[in-house]
């Protein structure tokens, strides 16, 4: 598994810390004092996703890049860092509902058209309910989704 991760994190970070922003599980201060709540979807997934519904939707959620700046990009870094904001929050949950909606009728393991990879249907359905929920907190204004690529 080679994971995305996604931190909910105050927007009152100063924005210059999150060019070399870096939590870690094993981490319980530095980075880690400003995440709130976390998620991971896999990248094998989102090729899953790609193959089956001929598109990775997040490739048109409009976000920073905390690397540059914070310029705005229209689209996600896979291999990269996104800055997830107060405008991305109605497409991200779009996405993250029909990536729900697309697993409902799926086994409880499945694997992908080729199989290649396994999935845990119930492993994806967290995260994807907690990708919704931190999404719904950005209409708030009050919050960043940070994304960490692989």
């Amino acid at each position: 598994m080679i994971p995305h991760k996604f931190f909910l994190i105050p927007n009152t970070i100063d924005k210059k810390l999150l060019d070399g922003f870096y939590p870690s599980e094993d981490d319980k201060a530095g980075d880690n004092q400003y995440v709130i709540e976390s998620f991971i979807i896999d990248d094998d997934f989102m090729d899953y996703i790609i193959d089956s519904l001929g598109e990775n939707e997040l490739n048109d959620v409009p976000c920073l890049n905390p690397n540059m700046n914070c310029r705005k990009m229209d689209g996600y870094s896979r291999a990269g860092n996104s800055l997830f904001i107060e405008e991305s929050a109605e497409k991200l949950i779009k996405t993250f509902k029909s990536w729900r909606e697309f697993l409902q009728d799926k086994p409880d393991e499945f694997t992908s058209e080729d199989g290649f990879d396994e999935f845990n249907k119930k492993e994806i359905m967290d995260n994807l309910e907690k990708a919704i929920d931190c999404s719904k907190k950005l209409l708030t204004n009050k919050f960043y989704i940070y994304h960490s690529g692989i």
